[in-house]
Parts: C-alpha cells; sequence; structure tokens
C-alpha cells in the first residue's frame, strides 16, 4: 500500500516507521508481506503482556453482553478489577484507598489528580520538573517540560513552575555525580520554597515522574525521592507520582513507589492497565478523598473490556511473575548494552536501566546526538526492530519490550544493536575504543 493520503499532519509514528502492520503476536508485529518485527516499542509501553496475549484473548472473550458504556455506575467488572488492583497499589493500608476512573488516556489521569490535588490544599501552584512528561491535553501539556510541545499548546498556565530533577550525565561541571546532582536540586527546591523573594508560592502540588520516561529514562535517585516526600510533608504539598508509563512491573518492581519506599498522595496509572484497551485512573487515600458529586467526569471512563483485561493483566504478572522477570531480563539487558557503551564510548554516553525501563544516551559530545540516535534508530529497523527516541535532543533511545521478554529476544535485540554500532562507527569513521 502506498502512502495515506488522509494522515494528519501530527502523525509521528507511521513516519519513522513507514511500514503498514496487519497483525501481531507475542513479541512481534507482521506487514502486509508478513514480515516480522521485533516490537520494543509496545505502544509506548502499553502492552506489558505483548501482543494478543492468550490470557487477555480469554478474558475478553468470555465477555457476553458487555455494558458498553456505563459511565460510573457500579459494575461486577469493576469490582473485580479493583479488588485485583488494591493489594499492588503502594498504599500500606490496602483498604484506605480510593480509586477515580478517569478519561481512556493517560493526560486525563494527570488532569484528574492536579485538580484533586487543589481541592484539597486550596492552592493552585504546581512544581513540575525538567524532563517530565505528563500528556498533550492542555492541563497535562502545561505541566511538561518539553518547550517545543509547549509552544504548540494553547494555555501555557502561569501557576506552574518547574525545578531542576537530577540527571547528572546532562549537568554542568561540579554537579556530574548522584550525590551532588541531588544536593544540587534539593538545595534549590528548598531555596525556592523558604526565600520570600524567589518570585514564587508553596504549591499544592509537586508532580513527578520517578523515572522520567520521555525525558530521556533519567532515574531520580532514592535519597532526592525520600527527600521530596519529606519537603512535601513539611509545607503541606500533595506529592504526585507519574507512574503511567513506569509502573505495573515496567521498572522491576509494582510501581517505582516501592522501589522508593515512598508512598505519594495520589499515583496516576494508564498505558499497560487496562491490558491493551485505553483506561486511566488515579489512586490516594482517603483522607485526600474531598470530591464531590460531579466534581471530575467523563463519558468514557471505566470501560468493561479494558476492566476485564485489566484484572486479567494483573493476575497474568502476578501468576507468572513477570515483576521478578522485568528485574532479572532487565538487568542483563543493562549490563550487556554498559558493555557496548564501553567499547564505543566514542558514540554512547550512558545506559540508564531500571527493570526493563531502559534508555540509551547517545554521546552528548557528538556534534548531533539527535541525529546519531535518528541514525541509529533507523539501523535498527532495518534489522527489523522498532525502537523509539526520546530525551533531550532527541538523542536518548528507549528499549520498551514487553515483561514477558526472553533470554532469547534480549540476545537477538542486542545482537542487532551491536551490528548497528559498528556500521555507524564504520560510516562516521569514528575511532572503535575497545576497553580493557
Amino acid at each position: 500500500m502506498s502512502g495515506f493520503p488522509w494522515e494528519s499532519g501530527a502523525r509521528s509514528y507511521s513516519k519513522a516507521v513507514p511500514h503498514v502492520f496487519k497483525s501481531a503476536e507475542s513479541f512481534f508485529m507482521y506487514d502486509e508481506d508478513g514480515t516480522p518485527y521485533l516490537d520494543f516499542l509496545c505502544g509506548a509501553g502499553t502492552l506489558l503482556l505483548g501482543h494478543n496475549h492468550p490470557a487477555i484473548q480469554a478474558a475478553i472473550a468470555g465477555v457476553a453482553n458487555p455494558l458498553m458504556n456505563h459511565l460510573d455506575l457500579r459494575t461486577s467488572s469493576e469490582s473485580d478489577f479493583v479488588q485485583t488492583l488494591l493489594p499492588r497499589l503502594p498504599f500500606k493500608d490496602k483498604s484506605d484507598i480510593r480509586v477515580h476512573f478517569c478519561g481512556p488516556t493517560g493526560g486525563d489521569s494527570i488532569e484528574a489528580a492536579l485538580k484533586l490535588a487543589a481541592i484539597k490544599t486550596g492552592r493552585k501552584g504546581i512544581f513540575a520538573f525538567h524532563g517530565g512528561y505528563h500528556g498533550m491535553s492542555q492541563g497535562a501539556l502545561s505541566v511538561t517540560s518539553n518547550n517545543s510541545l509547549r509552544a504548540a499548546g494553547l494555555n501555557v498556565t502561569r501557576d506552574v513552575t518547574f525545578v531542576p530533577y537530577p540527571y547528572p550525565y546532562r549537568f554542568p561541571e561540579g554537579f556530574q555525580t548522584e550525590e551532588s546532582a541531588t544536593d544540587f536540586c534539593l538545595a534549590q527546591l528548598r531555596l525556592m520554597l523558604e526565600d520570600d523573594h524567589s518570585g514564587t508560592g508553596v504549591p499544592g502540588a509537586m508532580l513527578i515522574e520517578p523515572i522520567q520516561g520521555e525525558g530521556g529514562t533519567v532515574i531520580a535517585p532514592k535519597r532526592f525521592i525520600q527527600e521530596l516526600r519529606k519537603i512535601c510533608d513539611e509545607f503541606g504539598i500533595v506529592l504526585i507520582f507519574d507512574e503511567i508509563q513506569a509502573g505495573l512491573g515496567r521498572c522491576g518492581h509494582w510501581f517505582c513507589a516501592d522501589f522508593y519506599d515512598v508512598q505519594p498522595d495520589i499515583i496516576a496509572i494508564s498505558k499497560g492497565i487496562g491490558g491493551g484497551f485505553p483506561m486511566a485512573l488515579i489512586a490516594f487515600t482517603s483522607a485526600m478523598n474531598c470530591w464531590t458529586p460531579g466534581t471530575h467526569i467523563g463519558t468514557f471512563r471505566g470501560q468493561q473490556y479494558a476492566m476485564t483485561a485489566g484484572q486479567a493483566l494483573l493476575e497474568t504478572i502476578a501468576k507468572d511473575k513477570l515483576v521478578e522477570n522485568a528485574a532479572v531480563q532487565g538487568e542483563y539487558l543493562s549490563e550487556q548494552l554498559r558493555g557496548l557503551c564501553q567499547n564505543y564510548s566514542d558514540i554512547l554516553g550512558e545506559v540508564r536501566g531500571k527493570g526493563l525501563y531502559i534508555g540509551v544516551e547517545v554521546s552528548k559530545h557528538l556534534p548531533d546526538p539527535g541525529a546519531a540516535a535518528m541514525d541509529m534508530k533507523r539501523g535498527m529497523l532495518e534489522h527489523q526492530i522498532i525502537i523509539e527516541r526520546g530525551g533531550r535532543q532527541g538523542s536518548v533511545l528507549r528499549v520498551l519490550p514487553p515483561l514477558t521478554i526472553t533470554r532469547e529476544i534480549c540476545d537477538r535485540f542486542l545482537n542487532s544493536f551491536s551490528d548497528v554500532l559498528t556500521s555507524y562507527s564504520s560510516q562516521q569513521g569514528v575511532k572503535k575504543y575497545v576497553s580493557g
């Protein structure tokens, strides 16, 4: 098929991967000619079990005469889903959790979380972080730091203040260790809150991705996140974790909050939670439950197919020990990628990973790191492997395989990436450096 003339100019993935796909199964998507492509994008991390997992298929096939739209009427599918979800949420008292279903995408959960925090505190100010990405609706876009995305927004609120996020690889000299970067960011944050001439007041909410996704797979140090919890408690700020992409086992824990041993006030969840079907929600404790009826509604929230598939997803992750698999296979992938980073230190700068949430940053010393990353992404596509870019200048190759990944599939990816690096190094005339 030669092109889709009706396409909106906003489409991006179809331009970077100019193939027409017809079917998918497990780790692979198949084009019209039946050519398999190893999918390490997985719907931007949405397909946690890969394509058309048997458990999801069986659960959906078992739904007879579904309630196609039930707004927020109580249903048995909602009860079954929530009862399966509650034990996995990162709140100490599982009986004290409240769940609010939002519109069908992650940005909707961010909108709901910000509104709830403002209602609870009576303060509309928000602290968000450099490198944070939270969605493309107007409220979510207002707390997203990417300048080019914000420029396309209609109403970027004046109530948002962006503060530094510890990113040693990109920080100035003198702050390029985890400790120094953490100290710098915490000092900046406290100064803004304590100085009555800082130009900003105490916000109602602090919104953070504990592990940033689109910002380049940047992993906040434990001390930083734990200190944020203390600061929020001290100043009466609602701490919101955006775990839309990192949660549900991807980071090698059910949620990042488990890794950091920090309980947020609100957690935003979407992407994989519906087992491939659209769903978004926020969870919080009863102390935050200050909604009144109709305060935050939407037509498409809590659809039965998504709840049924989501329940099957959660049960499968637990039964097949896929959180543990993400930790083990993710550590293997990250370790092997770090070896390649050492071998090709002239073109690769750093590998960051937690579970199957992995980013490979092209060297910041190259003339155009983003162009280099694009060349490597295209090289992987020639090897029939789909990956995505993110981060500053688009210089981070993002690795988001399903939690079901095997060692064999890991090695297939690594062998192809090694070939791409060898080819790129040769074409660019960059001298290959082999450690040791």
